[in-house]
């Protein structure tokens, strides 16, 4: 045993995480402009996903350990904390009326808000 068992398993997957991941990004073109940062902010995660996957075949490619892994993962997750307003702009709450928003809004409506605040905000 290597030590590299996480590494080999997420090799193993190989574009799967990625497009499971990209799937989203499809669904948000028939929201157009209304959709954009939160598209953005799929291709974000996306781009996360790829580093995450190649730096776990890298490691399964040279047989070095998962620590090496950990270390690439520990390194993404600082970079998505620092521009998690970018990555993760998802809210579950209207910030008009405080109500609980429904997946489409959380994921697709770049306004935050319900449909009877979208209903009565200009423009």
């Amino acid at each position: 045993m290597t030590g590299n068992q996480v590494s080999l398993w997420i090799a193993g997957l190989g574009v799967w995480p990625l497009i499971v991941v990209l799937i989203p990004n499809l669904l948000f073109r028939r929201y157009g402009r209304g959709g954009g940062p939160k598209r953005m902010a799929s291709l974000y995660q996306a781009i996360a996903t790829f580093a995450i996957t190649t730096a776990a075949a890298f490691i399964a490619e040279r047989r070095l350990t998962d620590i090496y892994l950990y270390i690439a993962v520990a390194a993404v997750a600082v970079i998505l904390v620092i521009f998690r307003s970018r990555v993760f702009p998802y809210r579950r709450t209207c910030p008009g009326c405080g109500t609980r928003l429904d997946i489409q809004a959380i994921y697709f409506i770049d306004s935050h808000l319900c449909p009877a605040c979208r209903d009565e905000a200009p423009g």
